[in-house]
């Protein structure tokens, strides 16, 4: 546990924080008020000993803070509700206070105080506003005064009794306060670990964001931009080349404006889409569609038919420059089947076909523009067959994600038996490890006292209750160490049977007359019941207090003064049932509050890097990329300087697809006057510089520039290794009559060999 209430409490509290320190609140408000309606009784009967006046006072500062911070809990700001806690805790001690100019006959003897049953509400609450040590010196103040208080209204301190008012109270008190210093600590953890979900999400969501959105800003590069430069390189007709331009530009300027087209498209629509498309390239090719049962249920979002379309675009593109066959038509058709929930496309050419293992890693076309395109999509894939001279097929499969059994979210597992740790009730209230151990011995040690308050009361049944004492005690270390989720239920029921097995033990053959403070037994169990009902047995919890109560009333022969000396056990064991229930729900409140902020940090992340990485896109686009496209778009025929200048920025575009890690401008430039001085440059990036530090990679782009720059003629081939390899980059320079090959380390080294052959 790293965070602890201190921490948080004058600070801005986290959800968790906020809410547990809600939910606690509101049981520490409930039982309070609960304990009003048990000791009604007793302070009407016992107000003849004390002015007329407090009585009331002390009910409406006790209670009436407790219905208060019962009923506001989820109402008022938290820092009210912080204060009401810390008002709570004033309260009882004014009432303890205020008791000693009260007493007018202090005649009560062995009966106690009502008082005394009714602190540790006011005693613990203390936990929810002040740090650890501060909550810590309110509980002892608040039990010590209790405890005098009681003394003084039997008629005198007397130091056994104190001690044994004390301890028993401190007890049940001190484990509630552990209890909510434990789980705002746990709140203080589940907060960080909620915050760094919410990081992690965000970093992950806004770099895939990024890499989605530079892939589709590539896809557009390659199949609009650099087709019209190339296009326009080779002397193509200017008005087509017009028509072409003023497409591409359109599309830079829906990008800045909308970014990404929302809304839906039906079957039919979509695959009207998906005609025109294939029509605007080429209306020859034959277009059919197949529709089965259930299409017209099918949705397809705007983004996700743009994707497919342009992925068709560039397959029917590839086979009309490709896929020509040798002295013969190729027939080329197009085929959409929708279903109920997917899409698929398929490109068929009977043309020359190709070897797919043969494909250079440089060629671009079908491997981002086809295959990436559509694996980045969710639901999305792409399947490419050919052969030499048996024509090609492209595939394209969209299943809608609704559809069908998704895959396992990535991340870490969790056992569908039990919540992972931080969302487990026991880890969350301190029952576990050393913290379990301490609280098994603090239970332990307050049942002890209550037991020794009996055994001074009735010494000749000592026998008895050393008996009852060890049945209790093993219920209570059952029910705290037993490690089993959910808490079997033949031991919750022998913790449930011991209470009235204890009780007719320790109180056999004793007279209902000489039962005059409480029934100790029925004390210790309910609080060993409390602790049954948090391992979520409140069924069995029930049954067991009621089941003692009844030995009480009859078996000891108490008859209705045993329902009244029960009120207070019954009370301890609706706490743990209310503890429970609020920590079940608070924790499933939690659970969905910790999905959705870290779903709602990936979603705010996701739209925040597209954004700046469109506009980066855009803005780069329209320095490198728009002066020339409003040129060829403008419809006049283009110079032999700027049909040559079209081929260098095709080339700089493609490099910039190829190899992302070299695009620099300094290297750009290197790059640009090699090509005007007649060498053909090619840049490859593997990804072997995706982790490299930055003084490595300048390091490599340097050496490359260098190797540029001296380079008059012939290849100059620069490779980016893939991560892993002994050699993090080579640049191959072949310029008859030498051949120079130099290899980069990863501690940018270089070393050359050359062959004059």
């Amino acid at each position: 546990m790293t965070a602890a209430p201190a921490e948080t409490i004058g600070a801005q509290a986290g959800p968790a924080t906020a809410r547990i320190t809600r939910s606690a609140a509101l049981l520490v408000g409930a039982v309070g008020v609960l304990l009003g309606p048990a000791v009604a009784r007793e302070a009407w009967q016992q107000a003849r000993y004390l002015a007329p006046w407090w009585t009331p006072v002390a009910a409406v500062a006790v209670f009436g803070s407790c219905l208060a911070l019962a009923v506001l809990a989820f109402v008022a700001p938290l820092r009210v509700v912080r204060g009401m806690c810390g008002g709570m805790v004033f309260a009882t001690l004014t009432a303890i206070v205020l008791l000693p100019f009260a007493i007018r006959h202090p005649e009560l003897r062995d009966d106690p105080f009502w008082l005394l049953r009714t602190v540790a509400p006011g005693a613990a609450a203390g936990a929810l506003v002040w740090r650890p040590r501060v909550a810590a010196a309110a509980l002892v103040l608040v039990i010590g005064g209790g405890a005098v208080a009681n003394g003084m209204v039997q008629g005198g301190v007397r130091g056994l009794t104190l001690l044994l008012d004390f301890s028993r109270n401190f007890g049940i008190a001190g484990l509630l306060t552990w209890g909510l210093v434990t789980v705002l600590r746990a709140a203080g953890t589940l907060d960080e670990e909620s915050e760094r979900a919410e990081r992690d999400a965000a970093q992950v969501a806004a770099a895939d964001a990024k890499s989605r959105e530079r892939a589709r800003f590539s896809a557009i590069i390659h199949d609009d931009v650099m087709s019209t430069l190339l296009d326009a390189s080779r002397g193509r007709d200017a008005t087509a080349l017009g028509r072409l331009a003023r497409k591409t530009l359109g599309r830079f300027d829906e990008f800045r404006r909308i970014g990404e087209r929302g809304g839906e498209l039906d079957a039919l629509r979509a695959i009207g889409m998906l005609r025109a498309t294939v029509s605007a390239i080429n209306p020859g090719i034959t277009f059919r569609s197949k529709r089965l049962t259930g299409f017209a249920r099918l949705r397809v979002p705007a983004d996700v038919c743009d994707t497919i379309a342009a992925a068709l675009a560039e397959a029917v593109r590839n086979s009309l420059r490709h896929g020509g066959g040798t002295g013969r038509r190729v027939r080329r058709d197009v085929t959409v089947t929708v279903g109920t929930g997917a899409l698929q496309v398929e490109m068929r050419d009977d043309g020359a076909g190709f070897d797919t293992e043969e494909v250079p890693a440089h060629r671009l076309g079908v491997r981002r523009s086809i295959l990436a395109r559509m694996a980045d999509l969710p639901g999305g894939a792409a399947f490419v067959e050919s052969a030499p001279g048996q024509g090609t097929t492209v595939t394209l499969v969209w299943v809608h994600p609704s559809t069908g059994v998704r895959e396992p979210e990535t991340g870490p597992e969790t056992p569908s038996s039990a919540e992972p740790e931080r969302w487990d009730l026991r880890g969350l209230l301190g029952l576990r490890g050393r913290q379990g151990a301490l609280v098994t011995v603090v239970l332990l040690a307050t049942i002890a006292s209550m037991a020794l308050s009996n055994v001074r009361a009735l010494p000749d049944h000592r026998t008895g209750i050393v008996l009852a004492y060890s049945m209790i005690a093993l219920a209570a270390v059952a029910t705290l160490t037993v490690d089993i989720e959910p808490f079997p239920r033949p031991i919750a029921a022998a913790v449930a049977a011991a209470g009235p097995v204890a009780t007719g033990i320790a109180y056999h053959r004793v007279a209902a007359v000489q039962v005059h403070e409480f029934v100790w037994t029925v004390y210790a169990t309910s609080v060993v019941l409390c602790f049954l009902a948090v391992r979520g047995r409140s069924g069995y919890a029930v049954l067991g207090i009621a089941a003692t109560t009844l030995v009480a009333m009859f078996d000891i022969g108490l008859g209705t003064q045993g329902i009244s000396l029960s009120m207070t056990p019954l009370i301890i064991v609706v706490t743990g049932i209310l503890i429970a229930a609020i920590a079940r729900s608070t924790l499933r409140a939690l659970r969905r509050l910790a999905d959705e902020s870290a779903a709602g940090a990936a979603a705010r992340a996701t739209l925040r890097a597209q954004g700046e990485e469109r506009a980066r896109q855009l803005e780069r686009l329209d320095e490198r990329a728009r002066p020339m496209l409003e040129r060829i778009a403008a419809g006049a025929g283009l110079t032999d300087t700027e049909r040559y200048e079209s081929r260098l920025l095709e080339a700089e575009l493609r490099d910039g697809l190829r190899a992302p890690a070299l695009t620099t401008a300094g290297l750009a430039a290197a790059t640009r006057g090699a090509r005007s001085r007649g060498v053909e440059v090619l840049l490859l990036d593997d990804g072997g510089l995706a982790d490299a530090p930055d003084t490595l990679v300048s390091a490599v782009v340097a050496e490359v520039a260098q190797q540029l720059d001296k380079a008059n003629s012939g290849t100059v081939t620069v490779r980016v290794l893939p991560p892993g390899r002994h050699v993090l980059a080579t640049i191959l320079v072949d310029a008859p009559p030498e051949l120079r090959r130099v290899e980069i380390d990863h501690d940018g080294a270089t070393r050359t060999l050359v062959d004059h052959g």
